[in-house]
């Protein structure tokens, strides 16, 4: 009899390894893939899309080049896309996440740089084989160094960086909560109840997130950065029952309101010095 149950137990173990372990699989082999389908194109990068895009069909793309580099990374609206540039062509694979962090679907797409200034060129669902049905894409850069959006004087030069103070009141509710505070999918630190910082970055387009983007329940907004200029972004946690995050792009007057009753966050919950300031923000600022 208890060897029978032992047999038994032993079905159910495997039934369940093999219910479950493919799910985890093949979100893995769909990330190995897109790795091994990026890394195929392997030749000197001769263009650089470094910047914002904007489509119809996927909302507005932040692409990092590090000047001289092959290698993209970046967001969309609603994924991390990882990327390469193979000669004058960009190939970039469009990921999204459950709410577990796990690989729920990718995209590629294959493009190449127009005389325009446009990238276009096609995608598809999965990886994208020569002979698989694809679609169109179309991607329009919406900024360059110094963008449009800047507020400068007629012939001023500036391009200091701008502002971004992110906070998060005093709350009772939550107040271990981790609040990541991402910029353009990379994260920069984790914000204390009652605390706040400050994000120093080059003018354009930028998206300040509470986790990366693509991921299940993410609050993210998206700001066209003007040179010198200071912009404020609240973490709000309006449950006490479901600790989730709204970000919001908020007044100054709103903000130090509440900034005023706060303080710098901790130096160790920082993870990207090089961008965050703790520097006091006076109630004048």
């Amino acid at each position: 009899m208890g060897l029978k149950r032992s047999v038994s137990s032993l079905l159910v173990v495997a039934l369940g390894c093999l219910v479950i372990s493919p799910c985890r699989l093949l979100a893995k082999d769909k990330e190995n893939g897109a790795k091994s389908w990026l890394a195929s194109y392997a030749d000197p990068a001769q263009i650089s899309v470094d910047g914002a895009w904007q489509s119809d069909d996927w909302g507005t793309a932040i692409l990092h080049q590090t000047k001289g580099a092959r290698e993209i990374t970046g967001t969309a609206d609603a994924s991390v896309i990882e990327g390469v540039v193979s000669g004058n062509k960009v190939y970039l694979a469009f990921v999204w996440h459950d709410r577990k962090g796990r690989v729920s679907k990718i995209y590629t797409a294959s493009l190449t740089l127009n005389k325009e200034g446009d990238l276009k060129g096609h995608y598809a669902r999965g990886i994208q084989p020569a002979d698989k049905e694809t679609l169109s894409i179309n991607l329009k850069k919406t900024f360059t160094a110094t963008p449009t959006s800047a507020e400068t004087e007629p012939g001023s030069a500036s391009t200091g960086p701008a502002h971004v103070v992110v906070y998060r009141d005093h709350y009772h509710n939550c107040p271990h909560f981790k609040a990541l505070v991402f910029a353009d999918g990379k994260e920069a630190a984790s914000l204390e109840n009652g605390r706040y910082l400050t994000l120093n970055l080059p003018p354009g387009k930028h998206q300040i997130g509470t986790s990366k983007a693509g991921y299940y329940g993410t609050q993210a907004v998206n700001l066209d950065l003007a040179p010198d200029k200071t912009y404020y972004v609240h973490f709000d946690l309006p449950s006490a029952w479901v600790c989730t995050i709204n970000a919001n792009l908020v007044g100054a007057a709103e903000a130090m309101n509440i900034i005023a009753k706060t303080k710098p966050n901790d130096a160790n919950r920082v993870k990207i010095p090089e961008m965050v300031s703790l520097a006091p923000i006076e109630p004048g600022h």
